[in-house]
């Protein structure tokens, strides 16, 4: 599973200092603490942890930020920022998830917040495979809006919660002129089966999405509107899709890379029809589809790769998966 891969490279160590400001002596009173970075500093957020608050710096672990939301306002572009957000007993299988009394570290990130500064990285650090909870703030709300270059968000698991019906993940937009949601990476989550859309991405490129799990995600794993402009030179690999309505809607994308990525779909493993619910990347050109798993068989008939994939004569086909054999021919 995802999560356990997070590595995240911190480019602030806060160490508190023994004797707190001691007159004359420097550093005693430094709030941003020792750099292995020249200019970024680490905010901390846990909603879970006694007396967090807003109101704080974030910069030191015992005194966290209270949301992402304020840790994004105390952001600078390009400095290097990281927010590291703390796990928490919110998945609804855990002790706190049920409503054990004695539950501790219930509350999960419940937000819907935009990423407007470049250069950010949020990491959500859990100690188990599905990654830091993250739901919505409101019905099939948006968990992140990325308006953002250059962003890197890893390790959550987004999901609808006790709260609220429906969710969606993340969404980036880039309209050169407010909007600059390009670049980014997303990485080691997780998707459940209370998602809507995983990912979507309009006018986006050169995005890496890679070695995540989507579990029978509603409407779409990772789409593009058909109807806008878009997306190209984006990295789609390394991926599990788990029975998702439809797992990559490409149509009228461009210059796409989609390799070693593991497609199950049920429809397809019963010969039963299956349209376009694998990888659909028609009326586009030049995509690279390599070296992917799918759960159907050759053309035969009914859920075979035709009925579970589209593709486009200027797209290339090489070396995919069928059960019964290796896909020589791009889907149709």
């Amino acid at each position: 599973m995802p999560a356990p891969n997070v590595n995240y490279a911190l480019p602030l160590v806060r160490n508190n200092p023994f004797y707190p400001g001691q007159t004359g002596v420097l550093g005693t009173d430094n709030r941003t603490g020792l750099r292995a970075h020249s200019t970024g500093v680490v905010l901390y957020v846990d909603p879970n942890y006694p007396g967090a608050s807003d109101a704080r710096d974030g910069t030191n672990p015992t005194n966290p930020l209270l949301t992402v939301a304020k840790a994004l306002t105390l952001c600078r572009p390009y400095r290097g920022d990281v927010i590291v957000v703390g796990a928490s007993s919110a998945w609804e299988y855990a002790e706190g998830g049920i409503g054990i009394a004695t539950a501790q570290y219930t509350t999960p990130i419940a937000e819907e917040v935009e990423i407007t500064v470049s250069g950010v990285r949020i990491v959500g650090v859990s100690h188990g495979t599905m990654g830091v909870v993250w739901t919505p703030a409101s019905n099939g709300g948006m968990c992140i809006t990325n308006y953002a270059m250059d962003t890197i968000i890893e390790g959550f698991v987004f999901t609808q919660g006790d709260t609220y019906v429906g969710c969606n993940g993340i969404f980036a937009e880039w309209d050169g002129v407010t909007m600059f949601g390009e670049n980014m990476t997303v990485r080691n989550c997780v998707f459940d089966d209370t998602v809507d859309t995983a990912i979507q991405m309009e006018f986006s490129w050169y995005c890496d999405i890679h070695h995540n799990t989507f579990v029978k995600c509603d409407v779409y794993a990772i789409y593009v509107d058909p109807a806008g402009s878009g997306s190209a030179y984006n990295w789609v690999h390394d991926n599990d899709f788990q029975d998702p309505a439809i797992a990559i809607g490409f149509q009228g994308c461009d210059d796409n890379q989609i390799y070693g990525n593991r497609f199950f779909n049920s429809n397809a493993l019963a010969g039963a029809a299956a349209t376009n619910e694998g990888i659909n990347t028609a009326n586009g050109v030049r995509n690279m589809v390599t070296n992917n798993w799918f759960s159907c068989l050759l053309p035969v008939g009914a859920g075979d790769i035709n009925d579970f994939c589209t593709s486009t004569a200027f797209d290339s086909w090489v070396g995919n998966h069928a059960i019964n054999g290796l896909i020589v021919l791009r889907p149709t």
